[in-house]
């Protein structure tokens, strides 16, 4: 069947089967992608707000497509997580921005931050991407975040500070090479917790 002719209720029974999931999840994104867009825009964000919110609101329902019971009830309820996500952005911008500050050694030293995956800035070419990047983002960090706490500690360092290994031994006071062995073998850790996510090479 075209993808254009095929019905929401098939769409989203297939995807709850776990059928052609990315395809059927492209199929609806591209069906609902500018009526919630501009539902965001009637409510007075701007076009990268409601792109941002728009992102959330899919991504929400890539996650909780189990949840939804009924299928022919799915755009009532699409709306209902729109209209909730808007709530919520508005009570966000009631509140102060928290200033991010600089990590320092002794803070790294004294306990593994959490560390904070952010989505790139600015609006991407393909907006559903961004949606199952975000996904990607969100079990990798929560599968870092498992890691023990001193190969966290190297990790963070490496990849969120962006140190090089020799800088990492030079703070840390340990060998090169011992950087080295945690960093293989959190990679290591992290291949086989996240492969059905990651493709070859990604980690």
């Amino acid at each position: 069947m075209v993808g254009a002719e095929k019905a929401t209720e098939e769409i989203i029974r297939e995807l709850q089967q776990g059928l052609s999931v990315e395809k059927n999840f492209r199929l609806l994104f591209t069906r609902y992608y500018d009526p919630i867009y501009r539902f965001f825009r009637r409510k007075g964000m701007s076009p990268e707000d409601a792109w941002d919110l728009t992102q959330e609101v899919f991504l929400s329902v890539y996650r909780g497509m189990g949840e939804l019971r009924e299928s022919a009830r799915f755009e009532k309820w699409l709306y209902r997580i729109a209209k909730n996500m808007y709530l919520n952005e508005m009570e966000r911008r009631g509140a102060k921005k928290r200033a991010v500050a600089e990590v320092s050694l002794e803070e790294v030293r004294a306990g593994a931050p959490e560390i904070p995956f952010d989505a790139p800035s600015g609006v991407m070419a393909d907006p559903m991407e961004g949606v199952l990047e975000e996904e990607k983002r969100k079990k990798l960090r929560e599968a870092m975040e498992q890691l023990p706490v001193q190969m966290r500690r190297y990790v963070y360092l490496r990849v969120v500070k962006e140190r090089s290994v020799q800088e990492i031994a030079t703070l840390l006071g340990i060998s090169v090479n011992t950087v080295k062995a945690h960093l293989h073998q959190a990679r290591k850790i992290l291949r086989e917790r996240l492969s059905s996510l990651f493709g070859e090479g990604e980690l």
